[in-house]
């Protein structure tokens, strides 16, 4: 690999380590500015005047400029350098690896973490590596000209590494050599206050308090006479230190010394008792047996810390430690609060990492550490460096997320089952709030069961209710709009847990903007949703949809989405509980998004749903049926909205729907929506009328008004256009009714109208319903003969399609074909019609004359 070198003398080697020669000062200094601005792109001016540094430009210097560029291009080859023409300039594409200056920034940041994690022996060997890197001044040819601003940064960078390696070498307990690179340090630079701290004390570990009490008054004067200015506040704690010999570990954090006395903070004791969570509470106790760092997380409110404190209560061994950060706000509070816990007093400024795992090194300990979502990347930074420092503690964390650190066990805690263990609880908190209640009568399991459901089986929200609902009535409860109106406080509680809505606004502040605004989007969907529908319907200008995805697992980490257990192979995976979604659509309402997100679902929607009815048909129908079935609270949704704000979209959402509801049969729901639509402004000239018409014929049909089913049915095919996609389904719908109504000729007549219309349109789906229909005709009106032949061409259809909605009626088909000739043939076809239709969740069976002729002898078979 070649390497480009401005830690020193500017040069550039090849793969092979040979010097590249470079003779001309301004290739060097082109090369240099390109360098100083890695993949971006540098304007030919700011090149040019950093180019003829050592004189006036050139008469005409842009190709002068092109000249040098192209010279360049040529030492470059080989190299792995490109570099490129990007209009008003140019731009050096080079990977850092390659750049010593990148190289040495990439060492320093990976020594910063591992002392971060308790590795000082690592650190210092990275810092090492990351000094080595350094030859002379950085960009030292140019640091009087275009250079000098990064020289500066990077000298900067070198000497408060120097000073974090002699940290790294003090906490590795290498004293000596801390002793020689801090004098060696502090002679080059005497003025870097933090540098002559460190040598006071690797002299003062060394046993040389004196010298460390002179190093400090040889600071303080010439801080004096040159700046006049007092040392630091560091400074003046470190002499403080020396004078109490207090720097290093000191006797009160020493193993077996006083630490090992003070009472650490107790695990909180609960009023109430424990309900259920026995598998939950076994499974924790187990992990925490095997893993030293098991993390709890879920949902606000799921009941985390009682089962933290449950767990603490029946640990055989120590008594835990409890350490609370709900109220903690950054690092220094995060550190506060473990110190205070474990009983190890405040240490001098930088050193927490020595007192508190000194406090812990020798000891088994196990540390409970509660509500780590509020600080998650600063608790998630001192518990791993307290287990790598100490190999007997453990920590049960509770937080909305996971920890993210080495060796974590996660254990996601769900709500309570709403018809089993949440109902007790619920029941056992109404018992304690109101002693008249008879729990055991059937009717009050039956309400306090639908508390349970509509407040997700959370059980702080469920405790929260008790004594509202004993208040009120469980069944007046239920008869509240307002989710949150439900659930009282309890005073003495932390602000959080006061009512539901703070809560859930707790986890939702801790949120980043664009979660935010997420997360009350997605309350659009009344149920499951997925990667794909959060992106469609959620992005706009201000959610670019590239981000959603990595938002919505941000969400999910942080248990405000909730990850369906096992759902169906491309099932929609992500929901929302009904608490955090009735927050959420608060949310949205005050943000003054709803009307265009409700735009957007139903507009979505309508794509959607005509994508999917047109895969029904094909290979692929099944999971199409299978996804409608799903979508049907969305359905629901996005008609009750667009009934009121968007005609337009409310019917061309019931045109979509018109193949998927009418072979449905039994779901009159979605027939309905289309004559409801018939009366929507704008119907009579709507483009999709034809096929609204005909499902609302279809429902007219069902409901036994066969005139209005056929007076509907005849609009539907009078409103059909030339090469309308919609016309086989139209003709299909025309015939039903025309059955219904007895009259088989005309019946016939659109059926086979409906075969043409779909053979012209290369429909195979119609083409194979229309013949299996024929078929089944023909054999009502004794043409066993053309019945066969039908019965061919819808076979060869659903063989063309591979359609399992096809095959289940070319069975039906065959049945009522085999049904005078072979009767114990004909229940076989109907059973594998069944068994086909009921995998798709329809009937093809239902309104068919001659299927009362068959049942008799499918019922006695079982099918």
């Amino acid at each position: 690999m070649a390497e480009f070198r401005v830690l020193g003398s500017f040069e550039v080697r090849s793969a092979a380590g040979e010097a590249i020669a470079m003779p001309s000062r301004r290739q060097r200094a082109l090369l240099a500015r390109l360098l100083l601005s890695p993949s971006h792109t540098v304007s030919a001016d700011s090149l040019i005047e950093s180019a003829w540094t050592d004189g006036a430009p050139p008469r005409h210097p842009v190709p002068a400029l092109q000249t040098l560029v192209s010279r360049l291009r040529v030492l470059l080859e080989d190299t792995g350098a490109e570099l490129e023409t990007a209009p008003p300039g140019y731009r050096l594409r080079v990977p850092p690896e390659m750049v010593d200056s990148w190289r040495f920034e990439d060492l320093v940041g990976e020594a910063r973490v591992l002392a971060a994690v308790g590795d000082p022996a690592a650190a210092v060997a990275r810092y090492d590596e990351a000094a080595a890197l350094w030859r002379g001044a950085a960009y030292a040819e140019f640091a009087d000209a275009f250079a000098g601003p990064e020289a500066v940064r990077l000298e900067q960078i070198r000497l408060a590494a120097a000073e974090e390696r002699l940290a790294a070498l003090l906490e590795a307990g290498d004293t000596a050599t801390a002793v020689a690179d801090a004098e060696t340090l502090t002679r080059a630079e005497p003025l870097r206050e933090r540098a002559q701290a460190l040598l006071m004390r690797a002299l003062a570990r060394s046993g040389r308090a004196t010298d460390a009490l002179a190093v400090y008054q040889r600071v303080r004067e010439r801080l004096a006479d040159e700046l006049g200015t007092e040392p630091s506040d560091e400074l003046k704690e470190t002499e403080l230190l020396v004078l109490r010999n207090q720097v290093g570990p000191s006797p009160c954090h020493a193993p077996g010394g006083s630490a090992d006395r003070r009472r650490h903070a107790a695990v909180p004791h609960m009023a109430s008792g424990f309900v259920g969570r026995a598998h939950e509470l076994a499974e924790v106790a187990a992990a925490l047996s095997r893993d030293r760092l098991v993390t709890v997380t879920g949902p606000g409110g799921v009941g985390k810390t009682r089962l933290a404190i449950e767990c603490a209560a029946r640990w055989d061994g120590a008594s835990p430690a409890w350490v609370e950060l709900a109220l903690a706000d950054d690092a220094e509070s995060v550190v506060s609060a473990f110190l205070d816990a474990l009983g190890v007093p405040d240490p001098w400024s930088g050193t927490w990492p020595e007192a508190l795992t000194a406090a812990l090194r020798d000891h088994e300990a196990v540390i409970l550490v509660d509500n780590c979502e509020n600080v998650i990347d600063h608790a998630a930074a001192v518990i791993s460096r307290i287990l790598r420092a100490c190999p007997r503690v453990r920590v049960l964390a509770t937080s909305r997320e996971r920890l993210a650190v080495e060796g974590e066990a996660v254990f996601d805690l769900a709500p309570l089952p709403a018809d089993g263990t949440a109902t007790d609880l619920f029941l056992a908190r109404l018992s304690a709030a109101d002693r008249t209640i008879d729990i055991t009568d059937a009717e009050v399991r039956r309400l306090a069961g639908a508390v349970s459901r509509r407040l997700d089986g959370l059980p702080l929200a469920l405790e929260l209710a008790a004594p509202r609902a004993a208040a009120l009535g469980l069944a007046e409860m239920l008869e509240s709009a307002d989710l949150f109106g439900l659930v009282a406080g309890r005073r003495g509680d932390p602000p959080r847990h006061t009512d539901l809505s703070s809560l859930l606004a707790w986890s939702y502040e801790l949120l980043t903007e664009d979660e935010q605004r997420l997360l009350r989007r997605l309350s659009v969907f009344p149920g499951a949703f997925g990667a794909d529908w959060a992106e469609r319907v959620c992005s706009d200008g201000a959610l670019p949809a590239p981000r959603v995805a990595g938002l919505l697992a941000a969400l999910t980490d942080k248990s405000l989405v909730t990850r369906l257990r096992c759902p169906r192979t491309g099932r929609r995976g992500q929901t929302l509980l009904e608490t955090v979604r009735h927050f959420a659509r608060r949310e949205l309402e005050t943000a003054d998004e709803p009307l265009a997100l409700r735009a957007a679902h139903a507009s979505f929607l309508v794509s959607w749903t005509a994508e999917r009815t047109g895969l029904i048909g094909s290979a692929y129908d099944g999971a199409s049926m299978y996804f409608l079935h799903a979508a049907a609270n969305d359905f629901r949704a996005a008609f009750a909205w667009t009934h009121r704000h968007d005609p337009d979209l409310g019917i061309r959402l019931s045109a979509a729907l018109h193949r998927y509801a009418f072979n449905l049969r039994g779901d009159h729901e979605l027939l309905q929506w289309s004559e409801r639509a018939l009366g929507l402004p704008g119907f009579h000239v709507h483009p999709q009328r034809s096929a609204v018409l005909a499902s609302a014929a279809a429902f007219a049909g069902m409901r036994g008004d066969h005139e209005t089913a056929l007076r509907r049915a005849r609009e539907a095919v009078f409103s059909l256009g030339p090469g309308d996609r919609q016309a086989p389904a139209v003709h299909d719908l025309s015939a039903w009714t025309h059955w219904l109504a007895g009259d088989p000729a005309h019946a016939m007549a659109a059926h086979r109208r409906q075969w043409r219309e779909a053979r012209a349109l290369d429909d195979l789906f119609h083409e194979g319903l229309a013949a299996s229909r024929l078929a089944v005709g023909s054999m009502l009106l004794g043409d066993r003969a053309e019945a066969e032949r039908w019965l061919v061409r819808c076979r060869s259809a659903a063989g063309s399609a591979r359609s399992p909605v096809l095959d289940a009626y070319a069975e039906n088909a065959a049945s009522h074909c085999r049904a005078e000739e072979s009767p114990e043939a004909a229940v076989e076809h109907l059973a594998r019609c069944h068994e086909l239709a009921s995998a798709l969740g329809f009937d093809v069976t239902t309104g068919h004359p001659l299927v009362d002729r068959i049942r008799p002898e499918a019922q006695a078979s079982g099918t």
